[in-house]
This record gives structure tokens, sequence and C-alpha cells, in this order.
């Protein structure tokens, strides 16, 4: 087994020509990386190539107000894929979301996210007179796939298990419940902070007996997921960010050129906001120790996340992972917890005649890109290319064929993930 150090971000072990390399230092790390990466370049293009880029391409047709069709792709750099995108429609409306999650320190918490945020969505996106008649427990009440659009039919298929159908028929009694309306903005917060509440509460065993549904649960809890959520619901574009995924509005100024407008807030460690916010809501604690290496609490990069439950649970709870996991969960100087947020900015936008395309992606798209360069390139697409293949392949390779094809020669996996990382993009085109 490979003793790797957790600062250089690399793991070979799964790597059969180095598992028997002892690697001690960071030199050592980089050195092998190197070596590896001057390999890549002779591995034979033609089997791997651009085509792989298109496997995940989706093309629908919209049938809804306001929206004409939607594009999307998705491109892994590890294995498995931690991101994870949906595209679905809140049963019996017109309300289309569009979504993209981007997940750390493992996948199970991001495909926690793209399973069951639509339905908590669609809970605090209907009104209470439709409300009436929906069964909590029937997954056809509450969101379905667009017409036409095979690519996300897993909405067809997907069945609540008994920790889940428990958490969202309570959230719907107290959905019912709820006295006096409240605005779409601040039911799209409760339904972020209510999805979040309930994957660290079902992580948490009934009783004394650890199960394998405990230790999956508990997986789910401790890995962490960003995301980028798009509304349209009526004349009106409702977006939620939480963590570092983008969405950036393509809008038709009075020059009658195309301008990007920024619909998200980057919450990284970096962004003076937060970390004011932070500052705020933990006044006797050291800055430089809550923001060390530029991480929250020297581990994590995004303020705001779901699951990330090391950041979030008290010291307490926080046994249960020592216990499951064998592993402490150890995060030096843990005062005042939570320090990790699951409540997203929200912003609304009229649609209008200068509404064109919104582009939604995760933070892999953003390394090679700016806002409006991804917005020139859309409006200068050429024709029977998908616009998200080409953003993702733009922001690869900047149109140098030879490099796109060698970046995509290298398989997912640790070595992928130093190259680049997963890429998950949706383009949506308004109907104005």
């Amino acid at each position: 087994m490979i003793k790797v150090l957790t600062r250089t971000r690399v793991a070979f072990s799964v790597l059969p020509a180095l598992r028997k390399l002892e690697v001690n230092d960071k030199e050592t790390v980089n050195h092998i990386s190197r070596r590896w990466m001057h390999q890549y370049k002779k591995f034979r293009l033609s089997e791997v190539n651009k085509n792989y880029l298109e496997q995940e391409e989706n093309v629908c047709q919209l049938h809804t107000p306001n929206l004409l069709s939607y594009e999307s792709n998705q491109l892994p750099a590890n294995s498995p894929c931690e991101d994870r995108l949906f595209v679905a429609q809140v049963a019996g409306t017109n309300t289309c979301l569009f979504s993209v999650t981007d997940g750390h320190g493992g996948w199970q918490c991001a495909h926690a996210v793209k399973h069951r945020l639509p339905y908590y969505l669609a809970l605090y996106l209907l009104d209470d007179l439709e409300l009436s008649g929906r069964n909590p427990l029937v997954r056809g009440d509450w969101v379905q796939q667009v017409d036409g659009d095979d690519y996300n039919s897993w909405l067809c298929d997907y069945v609540f298990d008994i920790r889940t159908a428990e958490s969202f028929n309570y959230r719907y009694s107290r959905r019912m419940l709820n006295e006096g309306p409240l605005d779409i903005d601040h039911q799209i917060v409760r339904a972020y902070e209510d999805l979040d509440e309930d994957i660290g509460t079902e992580a948490v065993p009934e009783g004394q007996r650890i199960t394998k549904d405990t230790v999956t649960r508990l997986q789910t809890a401790s890995a962490g997921a960003c995301n980028c959520t798009a509304i349209v619901k009526d004349d009106t574009l409702h977006v939620s960010g939480l963590g570092d995924c983008r969405a950036i509005l393509g809008v038709l100024s009075p020059e009658g050129n195309i301008r990007a407008k920024v619909l998200t807030e980057e919450h990284r460690t970096y962004n003076p906001i937060e970390r004011a916010r932070l500052i705020r809501e933990h006044p006797h604690e050291d800055e430089d120790i809550m923001f060390f290496d530029e991480r929250l609490c020297g581990i994590l990069q995004p303020t705001r996340a779901f699951g990330d439950v090391a950041l979030k649970w008290s010291l307490r709870e926080k046994v249960l992972m020592q216990y499951v996991f064998e592993d402490p969960a150890y995060v030096p100087n843990y005062i005042s917890p939570p320090y990790l947020s699951s409540t997203p900015d929200v912003k609304s936008v009229q649609i209008d005649k200068t509404t064109k395309f919104l582009i939604i992606a995760t933070d892999g798209l953003w390394d090679g890109l700016s806002d409006e360069e991804s917005v020139r390139l859309i409006h200068q697409k050429p024709t029977g290319v998908n616009s998200a293949t080409w953003l993702i392949q733009n922001s690869l390779a900047q149109r140098n064929e030879t490099r796109l094809q060698r970046i995509l020669s290298i398989p997912p996996g640790p070595i992928c993930r130093n190259v680049r990382d997963d890429i998950s993009a949706i383009v949506v085109y308004f109907d104005t």
C-alpha cells in the first residue's frame, strides 16, 4: 500500500505499476506524477479520442413557456465520477429544474443530492392548492422527466427507501402545517437546508446496532457536494448556488452584443464576503487558524456545501464517525461548529426578450474559461455541435485538437484528476 501525504491530493494505489513503491515525501510524488504525464503522450490517441467526450451528450427540446431546449454533457476525471446533473419537471406544472452537483470526498453525497433535491424543491415550490391530493410516498406526484428526455429517465425508476421516505413524509407534514406563505426564494432555501439536515440525521443509527445501511448513510453524510440549480417558474428564473458551481446568463445588451451576467456567488475561503460572514459567526476564533492553508479549518475550500458533517457535527456526534470508520475525523481547533453552511444564495431574474441562454456548470469547466469567454463561445458556436461539449472542449484545450485528444486519452482515475476535474455542464436556451 502506498503511503501518500494528504496535502499532495494524490493517490496512486490503484496503479499496478506503482503499488510496490513507497512514497514518503512530496518531491517523490511530484516526480512520479511528472514521469507519468510524460508517458501519457505515448498513448494511441485513436483508442480514446474526442468520441469519449461525446458519450454523455444530451439534447432535448422543451415544451414549456419561455423555454426552447437544453443541451448537457458530463466528462469524468475521477473514477467513479463525483459530479452529478439532472433535469426535471415539477409534476403537473410547467416548472423546470436544471441542476449540477459537484461532489468532493467521494461520490455518495452528490448522488444523494441528485436523487433527492428535485423532490424537496417540488415540495416547497408548489403552493398549498397544488399540494392537496399529492402522496409524499408516490414519486410521480412530485417530479417527472421532461417530455422526450430519455437521459433523465431515472426519475421514473427512483424509489424511496424507508429512512428517506420517513424524512420526506415528515417534511411534507411540516409543509402542510406551515403558517403563512413565504416567497419562492425562501422556500428554495428551506428545501436545501431540510435536505442537508435529513442527510445528516439519517446517518445516525436508530438504536445501538451498526449495520451496513448505517455505514452507507454515514459515507454519504461524510462526503460533500456543491450545487447550482436553475428553476424556471412562469416568467421568472430562480438560481440557487451552494459552493463553487456557477451559473452565467447570456443577455442581449442595448448595443446588440451578448454579455455575461453572473447569477451565483462563489462560496470559497478566498471570497471576502464569505470570510467576513464566518468571522462574524465565530467571533472568538482565530482567523488564521479558521482559514489555515486557505481552507476552512485547513480542510475544505468551499464554505457552503451539502454533507461534510465533519465540519458540522458536534464533537459528541463525531464519535460515531470514529467508531464506524476507525477515523477520528479530527479537525484542529474545532471549537464552535458548525463551520460549513447549507444555506444557498438565491437570485431571481425576470425572463424577457434580452434573456437568451443560461450556462450552469461545476467548477471544472471554469478552471479553463472565464464568464465572458463562455458566453462568447455559445454565441459563436458552430452549428451541429452540442453546446455543453463545445464549452468543455474549449475549457480543456482552447480548440487545440491534439491537446484535447491527449487530455482525453488519460483514463479517469487519480492521474487524470491531477490534470483536470470532473466537468458537468448544462446550457438552457430561452424562447424569447
